[in-house]
C-alpha cells in the first residue's frame, strides 16, 4: 500500500487507527455534514469534510494539507491518501466478515496499539511548545565537559555552538522523559484503578 507523501510511523501509526479510534469514541461526521460523500465503504460514507480533516490533521504543515486539498497537480497523491484511508476501512469490514474482530487476541493488540497512540499525543500536546532555553543548554554541555574530565579523557569537546543542534536534542528528549514519567504518576492520580485480591501489582507504570 503506497503512502501519498512522506509521513513518520506515528503519523502512518494514527492513520491506520484513524477508523478504530473513531469506532472507539462514536466519532462520525454526522447527520448535519452535507458535505459530497468521496468514497463509500461497504455503506459507510466518507464525506469531503471528514477526509479534508483527516488530512488537516496529519500531514506535516497546514500548507501541504493546503496544496494537497485545493492544488490540481497533487490531485494523485490527494487520491492515493483516499485510497489507503478506505482500503484500511476495507479491512476493518473484511475482519468482522471473518470474526476475528471478536478473536480475543486481535481486540487486544487493537487496545494495546490504541493506548499508545494516545500516549504519544498526549506527549506531543504536553512537550511540543516547549523551547530550549540556553541557560539549559550550556548546563547540559558544562555537564559532558565536566564528565569528560573527570574520566580523564584527553580529547576536547567540540565548541558550543558547533554543537548546539545536538544540545537542543538532548534538552527534548530529557523533557520528553520527564513528561512520559509525569504522565505515569498523573495517570495513578486521575484515573482510579482498584484490584481484586491477589491481583496487585507490584509495580504500576511502564515505557
Amino acid at each position: 500500500m503506497k503512502q501519498a507523501t512522506s509521513t513518520s510511523p506515528a503519523t502512518v501509526l494514527s492513520l491506520a487507527l484513524a477508523p478504530f479510534l473513531a469506532l472507539a469514541l462514536g466519532c462520525g461526521t454526522g447527520s448535519r455534514d452535507s458535505s459530497p460523500v468521496v468514497a463509500n465503504v461497504a455503506g459507510q460514507k466518507i464525506t469531503q469534510k471528514e477526509f479534508e480533516g483527516i488530512v488537516r490533521a496529519l500531514a506535516p504543515k497546514q500548507s501541504d494539507a493546503d496544496s494537497l486539498l485545493t492544488d490540481p497537480k497533487m490531485k494523485d497523491r490527494r487520491n492515493q491518501w483516499i485510497g489507503n484511508l478506505t482500503e484500511q476501512r476495507a479491512l476493518i469490514e473484511m475482519a468482522k466478515l471473518e470474526g476475528v474482530d471478536k478473536d480475543i487476541k486481535v481486540r487486544l493488540q487493537v487496545e494495546s496499539a490504541m493506548a499508545e497512540v494516545y500516549k504519544r499525543a498526549i506527549l506531543e500536546k504536553r512537550t511540543a511548545s516547549m523551547a530550549a532555553p540556553e541557560a539549559d543548554l550550556h548546563m547540559i554541555y558544562d555537564e559532558a565537559v565536566a564528565k569528560q574530565k573527570a574520566a580523564g579523557s584527553t580529547q576536547t569537546l567540540p565548541p558550543f555552538e558547533a554543537v548546539h543542534t545536538e544540545l537542543v536534542q538532548a534538552w527534548q528528549q530529557k523533557q520528553q522523559q520527564q513528561a512520559q514519567e509525569r504522565l505515569v504518576t498523573e495517570l495513578k492520580q486521575r484515573v482510579p484503578v482498584s484490584f481484586g485480591e491477589g491481583y496487585q501489582p507490584t509495580q504500576l507504570g511502564g515505557n
